[in-house]
């Protein structure tokens, strides 16, 4: 058995995120998670197609769509917890037992087994794409094999990944990068576990705007 007492943060922040993932850790498996390829190929059909018109990216920060329900700090707090329980995730780690205690005004006690931790991965890793924004950009980096770069967001003044669905999308960037130039594109945020990160998380890029 590990115990682990947290006095960071604050005890009530932590627990509340921490039993916000457990409670949707019950859940997991019953709804298979969709592969981040596939999302975006949806959503380039949806944006080609006008099903989906993208926002303005002030608009999204202000307004997120309905995937965001959480905040990204507590994302922060899950993913540091499923850190910890790797440990008993393990193959070597038998029947190995986690117990999480949070100390403070109101004490929270937390026990994971091998199953349960399980669970709380899938959970606090789920990745989904969210609805298209406009972004303006100048481009870092690109890199051809693995369909990715960089780029400075000349809104929030931050650096993004940026990932492309296949070499010929990452071209359609190629010409901005080699001529440095402002760039105008449609993108979907990277959404992780209900939370993301406005100002430098991931963006997938769908077209030229």
């Amino acid at each position: 058995m590990f115990r682990n007492r947290c006095g960071f943060i604050g005890t009530y922040r932590v627990s509340s995120a921490v039993n916000s993932a457990v409670e949707a850790s019950k859940q997991a498996g019953l709804d298979k998670a969709t592969k981040i390829e596939d999302s975006l190929s949806t959503r380039i059909a949806q944006v080609e197609s006008g099903i989906l018109v993208p926002k303005d990216l002030q608009t999204m920060i202000d307004n997120p769509d309905a995937s965001v329900i959480r905040r990204y700090g507590d994302r922060a707090i899950s993913r540091e917890i499923d850190q910890i329980l790797s440990i008993i995730r393990a193959g070597h780690a038998g029947d190995s037992t986690f117990e999480l205690l949070l100390s403070g005004d109101k004490s929270a006690k937390f026990e994971f087994n091998k199953e349960s931790a399980g669970r709380f991965h899938s959970t606090v890793s789920r990745r989904e794409l969210g609805e298209p924004v406009l972004y303006t950009a100048t481009i870092s980096s690109l890199d051809r094999h693995n369909n990715n770069g960089k780029i400075y967001n000349l809104i929030t003044e931050k650096v993004s990944n940026i990932h492309f669905f296949n070499e010929d999308f990452l071209e359609m960037a190629m010409p901005f990068f080699q001529e440095k130039k402002e760039i105008v594109f449609v993108g979907s945020p990277l959404i992780e576990y209900g939370a993301f990160d406005p100002n430098a998380g991931d963006i997938y890029f769908i077209k030229l705007a």
